[in-house]
């Protein structure tokens, strides 16, 4: 029989270490790590059956981990360990619904039983970090292990880099202006953001979904994945001088309801705004407007930058330009419009270019709920 999977995330102390023996003995199979980094790293390559998490003093980057832990995994069990005697659990415990928590000291037998009944209903399977097979060499599946690296390789240092941004701001470099750590503070957020957005689609492989083949549910197009994208892209937009003008407010007849899963039509929708960011350049106008046509709704992103030469337009959405080395890096490797047409086809829609006289349009069809 297969053991169940434990993670233990600890401080660095020796409770958690001693927990893990205890679990160990007992037969489970047991993973202890001592920093965030180390417990989220771990989660990205591999499903584990239980995790447990220590609670630290002044902080909740712990809860923060079983948070991610159970977007990564909606079937794990999670517990949190306390060595203070009031056994108040924290607002954070309660917000992600921890299923047990431990006070200590706890005798070995105690922590046995705890842990064997937070796991009696979980199915024991021999869950083993993602493997490549014939089947998903393909390039649209979320699941490729080297797509799967290349995640796991980004987040961590963006982890680690958001961790030194928190320490420059509580002044361990020195004291900053409020204006340096008002700047901090935005620059820490927004990777926090790509953070929590990499692991969503993160869970989304882990959980053998590719873009068009999970639920489709029916979601109003301005406030399910118009809007939180323009104010998660707010500070890109105000730091380039641009003038954003959303026009899905000033249509009549209540919502625009579309087909879809919010997370992959909110990522082809922001893929478009960075686009329009990125080539129409500072002091621009964007201008999200939307039209119907039928019962099929066309969601338009207009930016006044140069018009694509016509002899390049039948290029934009090829993955055969992201094999060329770019010329300069920072204009991206050429996956994004490509990915973004094959995800609004998987769902019956389409993604186009249409050439303005002063700017590009994109033009995204969405079928209706």
């Amino acid at each position: 029989m297969a053991k169940h999977d434990i993670l233990l995330i600890g401080d660095g102390t020796n409770l958690l270490k001693t927990i893990g023996w205890v679990l160990d003995y007992k037969g489970f199979a047991v993973k202890v790590t001592a920093c965030p980094e180390a417990a989220l790293e771990a989660l990205v390559k591999k499903n584990y059956d239980l995790v447990i998490a220590k609670l630290t003093n002044g902080d909740r980057e712990n809860l923060d981990i079983l948070a991610r832990a159970k977007r990564l995994n909606p079937e794990v069990k999670t517990m949190v360990v306390s060595d203070k005697r009031d056994g108040i659990l924290p607002l954070e415990a309660y917000q992600i619904e921890v299923d047990d928590y431990l006070l200590m000291p706890l005798s070995p037998p105690e922590l046995w039983r705890r842990v064997s009944r937070c796991l009696e209903d979980r199915e024991v399977v021999d869950l083993q970090p993602v493997q490549e097979s014939a089947a998903s060499a393909g390039r649209g599946d979320m699941t490729n292990p080297e797509l799967m690296l290349i995640f796991h390789d980004i987040r961590g240092s963006m982890v680690s880099t958001a961790a030194s941004l928190k320490l420059m701001a509580r002044g361990t470099v020195g004291e900053l202006s409020h204006r340096a750590k008002a700047k901090i503070s935005e620059v820490t957020g927004r990777i926090e953001h790509t953070i929590n957005l990499m692991e969503d689609f993160i869970g989304e492989s882990l959980a053998d979904r590719s873009p068009g083949a999970g639920e489709e549910a029916c979601l109003d197009l301005s406030a399910d994945i118009v809007e939180p994208v323009l104010a998660e892209l707010d500070g890109e937009i105000k730091d380039h001088h641009i003038t954003l003008v959303n026009r899905l407010h000033d249509h009549g007849g209540g919502k625009l309801v579309v087909k879809g899963s919010k997370l992959w039509l909110q990522s082809v929708f922001r893929n478009l705004i960075n686009n329009g960011v990125k080539h129409g350049g500072r002091n621009c106008t964007i201008v999200v407007d939307c039209r119907m046509e039928g019962s099929t709704s066309r969601l338009t992103v207009y930016n006044t930058g140069k018009t694509v030469p016509e002899a390049g337009r039948s290029m934009l959405f090829s993955p055969i330009r992201s094999m060329r080395p770019p010329q300069n890096r920072r204009q991206g490797l050429g996956f994004g419009l490509s990915l973004s047409r094959d995800i609004m086809q998987n769902y019956g829609g389409d993604l186009w270019y249409e050439a303005q006289r002063h700017g590009s349009t994109f033009v995204v069809s969405l079928p209706p709920c």
